[in-house]
């Protein structure tokens, strides 16, 4: 599988998810996947780690169940669309 480089983050998406790691409450999250699923869970965010890897540093996001989700592939957080993301739609639902 070919591997796609990491491209940083918007500033002020990245501060979201600080706070809300900081709040450390139950949060609607969606992604997409090392295979580009798309998945939508729901959970604690836990921590941001950042990482060296082959093609440079890339950083990522920890959440309560241990996985670890590249932060440029972050959708949406609790409603907020990462900049890369705010054409797409919430196909959620919440019943």
């Amino acid at each position: 599988m070919e591997t796609v480089a990491y491209k940083p983050i918007d500033c002020s998406f990245h501060d979201l998810l600080e706070a809300t790691i900081t709040l450390r409450t139950y949060s609607h999250l969606q992604y997409f996947t090392d295979l580009w699923e798309f998945t939508t869970v729901t959970g604690l965010l836990k921590n941001l780690v950042s990482e060296r890897e082959p093609d440079g540093l890339s950083e990522y996001l920890v959440i309560d169940t241990g996985e670890r989700i590249r932060l440029d592939r972050v959708v949406n957080v609790n409603g907020t669309f990462a900049p890369p993301f705010r054409h797409y739609l919430d196909f959620t639902c919440d019943c």
